[in-house]
């Protein structure tokens, strides 16, 4: 029998337990290294009885739980091994029988079948030096360039067919992908890695965020500890990997959290709360303290089992307000509330750890610290920057000009949170077009002008990320059955592209101008140069202490010549990047009291670096 203190089911129910997945679940019961059974717990105050039924005792009704109170039914049941199927079946006091998996399970059937199964993990950690200098990663001065990957769709190990789904012999497991995914990420200058989420879940086409196995990694990719190898082995490597994260919203199969013992246990009692229409999902209920335990415990879990470096929460506006209505009145205050202690759990007890919020309402101080009135995440994701410089992308150059403050605008509200620029899955989907594509002009211009943007958007202030594909201009819409279009890298307009793109995150990477005041850009880090919408030019430089960086843009289908721009007289600059496809000879500009003149090709990004002109004639 597992045992509950008072103190455990006062936390519980106040929503402030942090340790469920202790107590609730399929816990090996051993003796040295042997095990004897399994001590069998869940939670399901309306039920009137419950079994553990499974492969152990034919799915018969054999193994009745025993009645332990506050709705917590126990059993323990021995010789028991790993790799177990079983399900809770429930006897509701209405008398309905209801078929669940474990909402503590560790590991799970791979998709269709729906049992939970015991596991026992038996992975140690070899990351010690990483976790030990993770204390004092201090991101804000610090370069954050984000690699986000589908692990179903980055690579397979055969081309699939199917449109209903890919076979599972088909994915590499977490295992097998490691090694690829390390050196490829390593190769192209990503410092993390984010994993689209990784929680089991019943569909594929939900891209992981309909999710009936909080505890359970997917079995998709194989097992818990293989996904604890792909951590340990990023880590080992010196990259860090995010955890995608829905606290929202959970999927409604028979099998799963939805009115899992016949109550509305983990949603809203009521139907306009409860159901996520847009989605078609059902809303956790956040002022419920088994509820609110229930997930600060999920959340603890993945970053003490598994070591991730960071968490994404996903759809926060949908949280804090009312089915993402986004007026004061609308305002969740009970998911407010939960979202703060979230990321107080997470800060005191995991230091060094990123709180990472998908956010696309006007919410405001997301990003301040809780002793200062804000909800406490590290980075809130700017939406609406990427969505304004995409659309100034899309516009012909002719029109561009009336539109200037879509490339500019989101300097002005800069400094009111810490800001990851997104470039993320849900740019390339639903009829979005790829990033490539979106770009205006004939099929050559839209490189040249996406080669001009990926240019500005590593140079604008704010840490990044970037969806798998981009680095290379895939084409095709992102599909989570099929791998990505590997074969365009044969190519050499990808080619050129994808090595471009390397070189990119390798300079922002050398270059802390470009990082180590994001969050003070304007104060020392940031300054405007020149903004002329009529030749669709926007300059501006980027400084650290010891480094200041020039970056011209050109947006104009046009050449440019006589630019003239105001620099120090007392600077020269060095051509050190280049956007152009074509090769260019670098040359140096010396700026006197009038300025200096420049020519730049049409859709071209330069990067000129600054150093003191030294006292010589020119």
């Amino acid at each position: 029998m597992t045992n509950f203190s008072d103190f455990d089911l006062y936390l519980m129910q106040s929503g402030e337990h942090s340790s469920l997945h202790d107590k609730f679940g399929a816990h090996f019961v051993k003796k040295g290294n042997k095990i004897l059974g399994i001590q069998f717990t869940v939670y399901a105050p309306n039920a009137a009885q419950v079994f553990v039924i499974g492969d152990f005792n034919d799915w018969q009704r054999t193994h009745q739980m025993e009645n332990q109170g506050q709705g917590i039914f126990g059993l323990y049941v021995p010789d028991i091994k790993s790799l177990v199927s079983y399900k809770y079946l429930l006897v509701t006091h209405q008398g309905w029988e209801l078929y669940k998996a474990d909402p503590f399970a560790r590991f799970s059937q791979l998709r269709p079948d729906t049992a939970s199964l015991t596991y026992n993990s038996r992975y140690k950690f070899k990351d010690d030096v990483w976790m030990y200098e993770r204390v004092d990663y201090n991101f804000k001065e610090a370069p954050v360039s984000i690699y986000e990957v589908h692990l179903g769709s980055w690579k397979q190990k055969f081309a699939n067919k199917n449109e209903s789904g890919a076979p599972a012999e088909a994915f590499y497991s977490y295992k097998e992908i490691a090694p690829l995914l390390i050196d490829y990420v390593k190769e192209n200058g990503y410092t993390h890695i984010e994993l689209m989420p990784v929680l089991e879940h019943p569909l594929d086409a939900s891209w992981g965020y309909q999710v009936t196995g909080y505890f359970s990694p997917t079995s998709r990719y194989g097992k818990p500890d293989e996904l604890k190898y792909l951590v340990d082995q990023c880590h080992q490597a010196g990259i860090g990997v995010i955890l995608d994260w829905v606290p929202l919203h959970f999927c409604k199969d028979a099998h799963g959290l939805y009115q899992f013992d016949g109550s509305w246990l983990y949603e809203y009692p009521e139907e306009h709360d409860r159901e996520n229409r847009q989605w078609g999902t059902a809303n956790f209920d956040l002022g419920k303290g088994f509820t609110r335990s229930f997930l600060l415990s999920n959340i603890k879990y993945w970053l003490k089992e598994f070591h991730f470096d960071g968490i994404r929460v996903d759809a926060l506006s949908y949280l804090l307000y009312w089915r993402g209505e986004t007026e004061e009145s609308k305002i969740n205050h009970s998911a407010v509330e939960f979202i703060k202690r979230v990321n107080a759990l997470v800060h005191q007890e995991f230091k060094g750890v990123l709180m990472i919020a998908e956010d696309s309402s006007s919410y405001p101080r997301v990003t301040h610290p809780l002793d200062q009135g804000g909800i406490g995440f590290d980075m809130k994701w700017d939406l609406g920057w990427m969505n304004d410089t995409l659309k100034f992308m899309e516009r012909p150059s002719i029109y561009r000009k009336h539109h200037s403050n879509e490339l500019t605008f989101g300097m002005y509200y800069n400094q009111t949170e810490q800001f990851l620029l997104p470039l993320s899955h849900d740019e390339v989907v639903h009829g979005k077009l790829s990033i490539v594509d979106k770009m205006d002009g004939n099929y050559e211009d839209k490189f040249h002008l996406a080669r001009a943007y990926y240019s500005y958007y590593f140079a604008h202030p704010g840490k990044k990320l970037l969806f798998m594909g981009n680095e290379w201009g895939h084409i095709r819409e992102w599909h989570e059955y099929t791998e990505m279009d590997w074969t365009l890298l044969n190519f050499p307009v990808h080619q050129s592209f994808h090595q471009m793109m390397k070189e990119l995150a390798t300079f922002y990477r050398k270059h802390d101008a470009f990082w180590k005041y994001d969050y003070k850009a304007y104060e020392k880090g940031f300054n405007w140069v020149k903004i002329d919408p009529e030749a669709n030019l926007y300059a501006f430089s980027r400084t650290s202490d010891e480094q200041e960086i020039l970056v011209v843009n050109n947006f104009n289908d046009q050449d440019l010549y006589d630019v003239q721009l105001d620099l120090p007289a007392d600077r020269e600059y060095k051509l050190v990047f280049s956007s152009n496809a074509l090769p260019i000879e670098p040359f140096t500009i010396y700026p006197d009291q009038t300025g200096v003149k420049l020519t730049i090709p049409r859709l071209t990004t330069y990067y000129l670096q600054a150093k003191v002109a030294p006292l010589t004639d020119k």
